[in-house]
């Protein structure tokens, strides 16, 4: 039987990474394929009388080889596959084993400078720039290293626009040059326009600073241009009004945003998207990664589509991963008409319904393209993960999102309570998630809100809720099924509520199954679960893949 486009297209994506599936023939026929191996079974053998050892899960039937995703940046020291910690909320288990997920590059040797400069509130920009004898600037000693060399700035506060642009050296790769911090120096406002810290050079890392905006109408850190293997990291952002703490723009390419604390951007007036990280259209292979990003007037990070505004051609590449996002005006994550995302590992909450927003947690919408949303902990907010709604143009197409979980979502405030909602988008595949205590529907589609939910997948899921999927007419080419629902789960049809034996005559469905639990306290499977998934392409350990978004007894 030969595949169409989009469904090659759609396995690939589940099976593997997104720059995997931009190759290979699509006309490809899948006769002859060889059968994958089931997984190794969780028992002991027979007679042995041991108990059962932790086995090599199987790679699926679909899974490829080992690449990293799409915008990802292997930076030393950064784990990717634990979720970032959040204070006061008990461990839960990760969704294990997960497919072609970068391992944490090994720890390097420490940094050997070929120079030292340094800065010093009370230095002087005529003297030598050494320990002894300080440069008082900040801008002076960036004019000065070249690369592989290192510039400590020392304890206090700095206002000036640090501007690395063509009149300073960039760095290469194997010899960057680097701005510390060393005490939290404090960079706020000075003279010229635009952010604190412009960034338009290549492998420059800007480590350790305080950016205080201090109320003025501009970025803390803006990118432009050719900035590969530029990072800012280990930086606290805060107190803006403008469009937000960080910006890429005008062909950013290659930037990396890590570890900061990212806080208090917010705009009272007008729009009032202020946000933590925007990636503009033009923007190439941008990585955001193990930041702590609230309270502010936008969302934590969006993705912003050239529609209404603009002709250029859309961001592509850009990875979102093992951040914690909470108590925003607006959204944690928001794809609009983007490219090759990828959305992991990351921990979302406390995202209710304010007057510019609806409460949802993750958004993707406009006409965004191969976007995976994968490992996330959503919870405490008015939606969960929203597909499709706004566009103009072509709707969302290829969005995958397994082995999320999403719970506790509250229509407190005048929140929706939907676990996930899909609607106007073409090829969705959500499998392998776990949803559970939501005030609606655990799972809402095809209600036409902008177009049909069309060539929607769903399978391998815990859909536990009292109402379990809300089915609207508008879903054409919809796979349904290997789902687990609560025994009393209730279903809602046009025609209304409705028990098991009707949803499954209405959706085709006639592989989900019914069971008094399906989840344990900490989102790994109930026994109901185990081993009673059907192949989807992920890893998985037993003779079938579990149900949900937690993979037991690996």
């Amino acid at each position: 039987m030969r595949k169409s486009p989009a469904a090659l297209l759609a396995a690939c994506l589940l099976s593997a990474s997104l720059w995997a599936c931009q190759g290979g023939d699509s006309g490809s026929s899948d006769e002859g394929a060889s059968q994958q191996a089931a997984g190794q079974p969780r028992t002991a053998a027979p007679g042995t009388g041991s108990s059962p050892e932790s086995k090599t899960p199987s790679t699926g039937a679909s899974s490829g080889s080992q690449t990293v995703p799409v915008g990802a940046q292997p930076v030393p020291d950064t784990p990717v596959a634990d979720l970032p910690a959040h204070e006061g909320h008990a461990p839960i288990a990760q969704p294990s084993p997960q497919p072609d997920a970068p391992s944490a590059e090994p720890t390097p040797p420490p940094a050997k400078f070929t120079r030292e400069w340094v800065v010093s509130p009370s230095g002087s920009d005529t003297a030598a720039g050494t320990a002894a004898q300080p440069f008082k600037t900040i801008g002076k000693a960036t004019s000065m290293a070249g690369p592989g060399e290192l510039i400590r700035v020392l304890a206090g506060t700095y206002a000036e626009r640090v501007v690395l642009d063509a009149s300073v050296k960039a760095g290469t790769a194997e010899a960057k040059i680097t701005l510390q911090g060393e005490g939290k120096p404090r960079i706020t406002p000075g003279p010229g326009t635009g952010g604190l810290v412009q960034v338009r050079r290549p492998n420059w890392v800007i480590d350790g600073f305080d950016i205080d905006v201090k109320g003025e109408a501009a970025f803390a850190v803006t990118f432009e241009g050719d900035v590969r293997g530029s990072v800012l990291a280990n930086s606290e952002l805060h107190h803006g009004k403008g469009g937000g703490a960080v910006t890429t723009y005008g062909k950013a390419t290659g930037a990396i945003i890590e570890n900061n604390h990212i806080h208090d951007f917010v705009k009272n007036q007008g729009d009032f998207d202020s946000h933590g990280v925007v990636v503009q259209p033009t923007s190439v292979d941008i990585t955001v990664r193990n930041n702590d990003i609230h309270d502010n007037s936008g969302d934590s990070v969006q993705c912003l589509g050239p529609e209404g505004f603009s002709s250029l051609p859309p961001a592509k590449g850009l990875t979102v991963e093992n951040n914690h996002f909470y108590s925003n005006r607006e959204n944690a994550v928001d794809i609009k008409t983007c490219h090759d995302v990828v959305v992991r590992n990351n921990r979302m909450h406390g995202f209710k319904p304010s007057a510019t927003a609806k409460g949802d947690a993750l958004v993707v919408h406009y006409s965004a393209k191969n976007v995976l949303i994968e490992g996330n902990e959503v919870y405490d907010s008015g939606k969960g993960i929203s597909v499709g709604g706004n566009r103009e143009g072509p709707v969302p197409s290829g969005v995958i999102i397994r082995r999320n979980r999403v719970h506790d979502i509250t229509k407190e405030g005048g929140g929706e309570g939907a676990g996930i909602r899909l609607e106007n988008s073409e090829g969705t595949h959500v499998v392998n998630n776990t949803i559970t205590r939501v005030d609606a529907a655990a799972l809402t589609l095809g209600h036409g809100t902008g177009g049909p939910t069309s060539n929607v997948t769903v399978e391998n899921n815990i859909i536990d809720a009292a109402v379990a999927v809300d089915l609207g007419g508008q879903h054409p080419g919809m796979t349904l099924g290997f789902n687990l629902y609560p025994a009393d789960a209730q279903f809602k049809l046009s025609t209304g509520a409705v028990g098991m034996d009707a949803f499954q005559q209405a959706s085709g469905d006639q592989s989900s199954t019914l069971a008094d639990q399906a989840v344990t306290q900490d989102f790994s499977p109930a026994q109901p679960a185990v081993d009673k998934g059907t192949d989807v392409g992920l890893p998985f350990c037993g003779v079938a893949p579990d149900i949900g978004a937690v993979e037991a007894d690996c």
